[in-house]
């Protein structure tokens, strides 16, 4: 079995036999003391797009690493399913957790959500605090998984905000176990939905009858009641599954 080249991310323009100049502590950090890396090793670089870049390790200096890239490839691993997560946010780990999951499992955009009686500025301040880590986390999830294009982390919205702004053309859906239709009661050939996942406690039935107002397909995963994070992971698989690349 071909062995994984290890990766890292590189947000500019690059081409062949281009010098790229490391010195951001991150990328010093993990090529130096986590993967021990050496002169004229290979390292692959993505940037967002559907390239990926091969290099060698050229210079290892105390604050600085040279690369040179060596070859392109045009790699296009992204779902023709285009999934945007609207998410109710959740304690800082399961949010955290949430992210990662969903990256890898092929979503294109996350909003994070709160309902109008939260405390929107304290909510806010939470959010932007989280800003740079929650990217931070879909970059490495992308860099796990190999994907490409580093899926979008919006600004935090009021969730019927969010509701209201979605484009009526497109698939809207919320889980709920009460529902008496599944992911089977959906018309076929779907390519661009917007999911909505709830927060620890769930929907209210008056919040749910608010989301249906916004037109949301009311769906369930089942007659179980699923943590927030768990019914992340459920939800973009059973999609994935019958309208995505695992269909």
């Amino acid at each position: 079995m071909k062995k994984n080249i290890p990766r890292i991310y590189i947000s500019q323009s690059l081409k062949v036999h281009q010098k790229v100049l490391l010195s951001h502590c991150n990328h010093l950090h993990y090529i130096k003391k986590v993967l021990r890396m050496n002169i004229e090793e290979k390292l692959e670089i993505f940037n967002n797009t559907n390239s990926i870049f091969l290099s060698k390790i050229t210079k290892i200096e105390k604050k600085i690493i040279e690369l040179k890239i060596l070859k392109k490839e045009v790699k296009n691993i992204e779902s023709s399913l285009i999934i945007h997560l609207g998410q109710i946010i959740s304690k800082s780990e399961k949010m955290n957790f949430s992210i990662q999951k969903s990256v890898e499992l092929g979503v294109n955009s996350i909003t994070p959500l709160c309902f109008e009686n939260d405390n929107f500025n304290k909510k806010t301040r939470y959010s932007l605090k989280k800003d740079k880590r929650w990217k931070n986390i879909a970059i490495a999830a992308c860099q796990q998984c190999r994907r490409n294009i580093i899926p979008k982390i919006n600004d935090l919205e009021n969730i019927f905000s969010w509701c209201k702004k979605i484009d009526k053309k497109s698939t809207k859906i919320v889980f709920h176990p009460q529902s008496t239709l599944t992911i089977n009661n959906l018309k076929k050939n779907i390519k661009n939905i917007f999911l909505l996942i709830g927060s620890e406690r769930g929907f209210s039935s008056s919040e749910i009858k608010k989301i249906i107002q916004y037109e949301f397909i009311v769906l369930q995963l089942g007659p179980r009641i699923l943590r927030a994070e768990t019914a992340v992971i459920a939800s973009i698989t059973a999609l994935q599954i019958k309208f995505g690349d695992l269909s």
